[in-house]
């Protein structure tokens, strides 16, 4: 074995990405007799710090090619650091390369996992994938016998005092560097096989380019559930949008709640008109009848297949969309005479029940509420009981309402949509926008209300006292709840309390 203390010079091949604490290094192992050899930004570093170094490309006679993705790989180089010192052939073998022998390798990794935690482009990704770094630190490690491998600035000191001592280093010193070397490059390429598994994942996945986003000026695609497209489920019309994708999930998410024939008509992803009756059609004319100004260019759901009868009396009007069960030939003859009418063809719909927004905080995930909406939904809170009509109506504004925007009232006569209001900042707003739209459409009486979240005040049940509602259900859990029992139980007004809260924001 070559004695350390015999040698003239030293020498130490440094190739940094951390390039903090090369003042410290280089000035420290200039004390301890080290010349350096070095590359590229590194090299010209420790000349601007002062210190004398040579260049790797002119030791070796082999410069950078291809925009510096080849410096530092060749024989003369790793042939420098993994000779044996104490085998004689390769000694001599070694004599004929005319390099320096480098027993001194400190090398650290381009940060490629935090890069590409910051910077989605694939391309400059790639480029942060060291090549050279891991092949010069595997050769140290690998001959950990006679050489020190450092991979990290925190080991500086420990190598400073090391060599200090003895000017030299101890084998047992150099082979718990070569082991966190071999780890250090075990999780490099880890990071980089997790990048290139999720990017492969990523880019088998089929992006559709939509007309545009929510307005016109915003570029969108729709990443495609492969159980269930809706470019494969659209049997006529102009292309499908971000908007319609968005009302059509959202209509269908509701209409999911319901087994008897029923209509509704969903704008910006609110029901403007809902109705349930013993055929499609009457659901269709009743839930028309809900808002018919609302109804204008919005989009259809009817959870029964499209007959002729009900594609001729749908035609008279204008929407957006249609979605149903089924259509028979003679419907899509109807229909196919508006071209640009979408029709969506859904015999099964099968519910995600994952939602998740983007936020600039991270992404929210939370699982939809699928509450079995029975009479067991609701509890009697006040004296005066409801008939079986009224729970059914009562029912039907549950399924309905949760699919509104908070705060959301809606107003119920014979399962019918009389009058609705959501979105709004205060909850009385909305119920005072629904008691209007009612008013206009048709001055009912004896209808049921229910509400996504409770009444905070008793100006809400006032106000559908003067308006002749027998029947509230609400969430319980305002201060006020028990002021609103008594008002309730005062005026002989049947309050029900819903099990659950029911806000969608």
């Amino acid at each position: 074995m070559v004695n350390r203390k015999s040698l003239s010079k030293k020498y130490a091949f440094i190739s940094v990405y951390d390039k903090s604490k090369l003042s410290y290094l280089c000035s420290n192992l200039k004390k301890l007799n080290y010349n350096f050899i070095s590359t590229g930004g590194t090299y010209n570093k420790i000349n601007d710090l002062g210190f004398s170094c040579q260049r790797l490309d002119r030791l070796i006679k082999s410069y950078e090619i291809l925009n510096g993705r080849v410096k530092s790989i060749h024989p003369k180089l790793y042939g420098s650091i993994l000779y044996k010192r104490d085998n004689g052939n390769q000694i001599k073998e070694f004599a004929k390369l005319k390099i320096p022998s480098i027993d001194l390798v400190i090398v650290n990794l381009y940060p490629f996992s935090d890069f590409v935690k910051k910077n989605k482009n694939i391309e400059k990704s790639i480029e942060m994938i060291d090549i050279g770094g891991p092949g010069l630190i595997r050769s140290a490690a690998k001959n950990y016998k006679y050489v020190n491998v450092i991979v990290d600035v925190n080991d500086y000191k420990k190598l400073i005092d090391e060599i200090r001592k003895k000017n030299s280093s101890d084998i047992n010193f150099r082979k718990k560097l070569a082991i966190k070397a071999f780890k250090t490059c075990s999780n490099y390429d880890k990071s980089i096989y997790n990048w290139f598994k999720l990017e492969n994942k990523i880019t088998k996945i089929k992006r559709t380019k939509l007309r545009y986003g929510e307005n016109p000026d915003q570029s969108s695609y729709l990443i495609e559930n492969k159980k269930q497209s809706i470019f494969k489920q659209q049997i006529q019309g102009k292309s499908i949008s971000y908007n319609n994708i968005v009302d059509i999930d959202s209509g269908l998410n509701c209409l999911s709640e319901f087994k008897e024939p029923t209509c509704l008509i969903v704008k910006h992803t609110n029901s403007c008109g809902a109705a349930s009756s013993g055929n499609i059609l009457k659901s269709f004319n009743l839930a028309l009848k809900s808002d018919k100004i609302s109804a204008f260019g919005g989009v259809l759901f009817l959870n029964r297949v499209i007959t002729s009868k009900v594609a001729r009396e749908i035609s008279k009007y204008f929407f957006e969309a249609i979605v149903a069960n089924g259509y028979d030939k003679r419907s899509r003859e109807i229909l196919g005479q508006k071209q640009n009418l979408i029709l969506i063809n859904i015999p099964k719909y099968e519910i995600n029940l994952k939602e998740n927004r983007a936020t600039a905080f991270g992404d929210l995930y939370q699982i939809k509420q699928r509450h079995l909406i029975n009479k067991n939904f609701l509890r009697l809170s006040s004296k005066k009981k409801v008939t079986k009509k009224q729970t059914d109506d009562l029912i039907f504004g549950i399924k309905l309402v949760k699919h509104l925007k908070s705060n959301a009232v809606v107003l119920i006569k014979n399962k019918q949509l009389v009058g609705a209001g959501s979105g709004h900042t205060s909850r009385i707003d909305s119920l005072k926008f629904a008691v209007n739209k009612m008013k206009v459409n048709f001055n009912s009486k004896n209808f049921v209300c229910v509400s996504d979240g409770f009444f905070p005040f008793t100006d809400s049940i006032k106000l559908l006292h003067k308006n002749k509602c027998k029947v509230i259900a609400q969430p319980a859990g305002s201060k006020n709840d028990d002021k609103i029992k008594k008002y309730a139980i005062d005026n002989s007004i049947s309050l029900l309390h819903i099990k659950e809260r029911l806000f969608k924001h």
